[in-house]
């Protein structure tokens, strides 16, 4: 008897801020490891999911401005100013309409984040792929909207938190079924601030 195909999981990396805080883009940060960090982050979730990896961009001119190269797919929102969850609910559809059965999401400002940590995701994820898996920080403990992975089953709940008032994933996903996956702190912290870039993010 064939064994049946693993999931098909589309690998979604979130690059749609406006990076106000930072002052610059934090896609094109330089990334202590080499290259940028968006440079980076597609490598690390090309190295996770085989099958297709998408940028999700606030628009057409973001992607221009981000000088991402025409071989990269992107994902555009919708609607403008709708926040991370619009960009979840697009890769969503795109990933429902191309026949796979999940998306894995990181964020492009979490430079420390590994590929382990992401496979550790995906094998939670294909145990029972009916189901949502986040990262859980330890400590503090939190949970991490934006680095999991969401079947395409979902789509009507995240358009509903698309078009709430709130528009928060996090308000959202705390009261309903979820897997989660604790991931060492460290690995989860985001750079919003230059202040951020110091050590262990110094990349003078």
């Amino acid at each position: 008897m064939p064994h049946a195909a693993p999931p098909r999981l589309l690998g979604v990396l979130l690059a749609g801020g406006l990076s106000s805080r930072m002052g610059t883009p934090k896609a094109l940060l330089p990334h202590p490891g080499g290259g940028t960090f968006l440079t980076h982050s597609l490598q690390r979730l090309r190295s996770v999911c085989a099958d297709e990896v998408v940028v999700s961009l606030a628009s057409e001119a973001h992607r221009d401005q981000l000088r991402l190269p025409s071989s990269v797919p992107a994902l555009f929102d919708s609607q403008p100013a709708r926040g991370p969850a619009m960009g979840v609910w697009v890769a969503l559809q795109h990933a429902a309409s191309n026949g796979d059965d999940g998306c894995l999401f990181t964020p492009v400002d979490l430079p420390n984040l590994l590929a382990d940590d992401l496979l550790t995701l995906v094998h939670a994820w294909q145990e029972s792929p009916r189901q949502i898996v986040l990262a859980q920080q330890a400590d503090p403990e939190r949970l991490q909207p934006l680095v999991g992975i969401y079947p395409v089953h979902c789509v009507q709940q995240i358009q509903s938190v698309v078009e709430s008032e709130h528009r928060s994933l996090y308000r959202t996903l705390r009261s309903i079924d979820r897997r989660t996956v604790v991931i060492p702190s460290i690995r989860l912290r985001n750079v919003n601030t230059p202040a951020d870039l110091g050590p262990p993010f110094d990349n003078s």
